[in-house]
């Protein structure tokens, strides 16, 4: 069709015959092949054509696509547009050994996106976990195959937010949890009260914290104690009071 908007049209449905998503991938129109690579049943063959486009944003799709092919996620980790790496090192598809390589990127940004990746190896994490850029290490704290002896460093963080991240952690082990009910940021506090894997220990002790979002957060755990949700429900706050209350332990 000479229309455009009808080839985009066609190029974006994931019904298309994969046969016409080939042919379209060769289209003039930048959007119309920016579609195919967006296309989750993009054939490979279409993939592969378009991760050579000289438009960095059709690059950014293919990287992004999960149908996108093992060598051509490869090709596309040495891509010089640091975007582009970047949507390689998020992808759930992308090798360990791949991951491995783009750790070691320039831009922390395609680190930071390594550090999130749940298929990054342990020994990987490990590494990104001392990054200079603390949001690289941000985000290793938040992944949940970082090791434990890993989470516990990060847990001494200098930067609060790092600290967060491992508070937040559902697989942060106790004894950590408790160590971080001390943290001089309520911030930190409360994403332990919050956590559904915080041990009595220190629930029962954030119930005491002069913090109001800290104690609500508490009383809201399905964890808490019933001994200390009674002592909730007699809190100064209503709306601890309350929480503690419909808590359903």
């Amino acid at each position: 069709d000479k229309d455009q908007n009808v080839r985009y049209e066609v190029a974006k449905n994931e019904n298309t015959p994969p046969e016409v998503l080939v042919k379209l991938a060769r289209d003039k129109d930048n959007y119309v092949r920016r579609a195919v690579a967006r296309n989750k049943r993009a054939p490979p063959e279409a993939l592969e054509k378009l991760a050579k486009d000289k438009d960095p944003f059709i690059r950014e799709e293919v990287a992004r696509n999960m149908r996108t092919p093992l060598n051509v996620l490869i090709k596309l980790a040495k891509d010089k547009d640091q975007n582009v790496r970047y949507e390689v090192a998020k992808n759930e598809n992308t090798p360990p050994e791949i991951l491995k390589a783009l750790s070691k990127d320039k831009e922390h940004w395609v680190r930071c996106a390594v550090a999130e990746n749940n298929n990054t190896p342990q020994d990987v994490l490990k590494e990104l976990a001392w990054d200079v850029v603390w949001n690289v290490r941000f985000r290793v704290a938040g992944n949940q195959n970082t090791p434990p002896e890993v989470l516990e460093n990060l847990a001494r963080d200098r930067d609060w937010g790092v600290r967060y991240k491992v508070a937040e952690n559902d697989n942060t082990p106790p004894e950590i949890l408790v160590k971080l009910t001390d943290d001089e940021n309520w911030l930190i506090r409360y994403a332990v009260a919050r956590n559904k894997n915080s041990p009595p220990e220190a629930l029962r002790k954030l119930a005491e914290d002069k913090e109001f979002d800290v104690k609500l957060a508490v009383a809201k755990n399905p964890r808490t104690p019933p001994d200390v949700l009674e002592k909730l429900a007699l809190d100064p706050n209503e709306y601890v009071r309350k929480a503690a209350l419909r808590n359903p332990k």
